[in-house]
């Protein structure tokens, strides 16, 4: 009997603290409820307060003696999630009662990480200030700004960079906040970066840069961006490929007329590690108003493929058109 007295008392606290109820919270501790108890998501009152914000609540938790160094299953301690959360007031109160700032979860994320991932960015100075490592990596190499970047938080991004983090740092792919950027096609971010000098022709483990990157998602105003701070549009791949051959293969006129004007066509003709340049792979996918502007620019219809193939030669499917036009502008042999 006592055992369920005291098991309907601890249910009666999670339940308070759910409805932020925080003087009926301090009554039940007074009356013997375990104030470190565990609901079926093994949270303890203090963490089921901090992980929905019930700041009142987490403060009597606190003031009657809660366990702060109780964690959840995936090892987050009642800081990761009050700055989950956005409840400022509350991460401050756990940071004078002195938990560890740089504490990791399960996914070797610290609190400032989990600030980044959930777009807290006023929370970004007080962490720092209290001696969050900036530049902290997951076991990836991932830093908050990564995220930040990831998920076009720019607030979160802003705020990082203020206090000095990395915008060169790359994770375990060789990837910097800027190929993160051009690959979600987010021009504030990339914008963001590159003021705070982000460089433009980064190389991944691939070798790609993040123009690279935008010319295979087809992001038009990142390349602009891009190349109006100097990315380097001849830049090549491990495949031997820039960012004009990505560009080929979705045919995207728009992109490869940006790539060849910064370049003033001196690239038009760069192969790649099979030997296929932009015109190659114009004809191979079948792209006609490509074709055409690549050779209005002076691409060399007779260069042959590591399979001596000319462009002329190479549509996979029927396309006629582009075929019939590159042969009629092939040198009789």
């Amino acid at each position: 009997e006592q055992a369920q007295l005291f098991s309907g008392k601890n249910s009666a606290l999670f339940r308070a603290v759910q409805k932020n109820l925080h003087g009926i919270v301090a009554a039940l501790i007074d009356r013997g409820a375990d104030i470190n108890a565990c609901n079926e998501i093994q949270y303890t009152p203090l963490l089921l307060a901090c992980g929905t914000g019930k700041v009142e609540s987490a403060e009597v938790l606190i003031k009657k003696g809660a366990n702060l160094g109780i964690k959840t299953p995936a090892s987050d301690t009642a800081l990761h999630l009050a700055v989950q959360a956005g409840a400022a007031s509350l991460t401050n109160l756990l940071l004078h009662k002195g938990m560890g700032i740089n504490l990791r979860n399960q996914a070797d994320e610290t609190p400032l990480h989990v600030a980044a991932l959930h777009n807290q960015g006023a929370l970004v100075g007080l962490l720092v200030n209290a001696g969050a490592k900036i530049n902290a990596v997951t076991k990836e190499w991932v830093t908050p700004l990564h995220i930040a970047s990831q998920r076009g938080h720019t607030d979160v991004a802003q705020q990082l960079l203020h206090h000095k983090a990395d915008v060169s740092v790359k994770d375990k792919q060789s990837k910097s906040p800027l190929h993160f950027a051009a690959e979600r096609g987010d021009k504030t971010m990339v914008e963001i970066l590159l003021n705070a000098n982000a460089d433009p022709s980064t190389q991944d483990k691939e070798k790609k840069t993040p123009l690279h990157t935008a010319a295979v998602r087809g992001h038009l105003d990142i390349i602009k961006v891009l190349v109006a701070k100097k990315g380097r549009s001849g830049a090549k791949d491990m495949d031997g490929c820039t960012p004009m051959h990505y560009a080929a293969i979705k045919g995207n006129t728009e992109i490869v007329k940006i790539l060849l004007t910064s370049r003033k066509n001196k690239n038009i003709d760069d192969r790649n590690i099979w030997r296929k340049t932009t015109l190659h792979i114009a004809a191979e996918h079948g792209h006609s108003n490509l074709i055409n502007l690549l050779l209005s620019h002076g691409a060399a219809i007779n260069a042959s493929d590591n399979c001596s193939a000319l462009p002329s030669a190479q549509p996979r499917v029927p396309a006629l058109g582009c075929m019939c036009e590159l042969i009629q502008l092939t040198p009789q042999l």
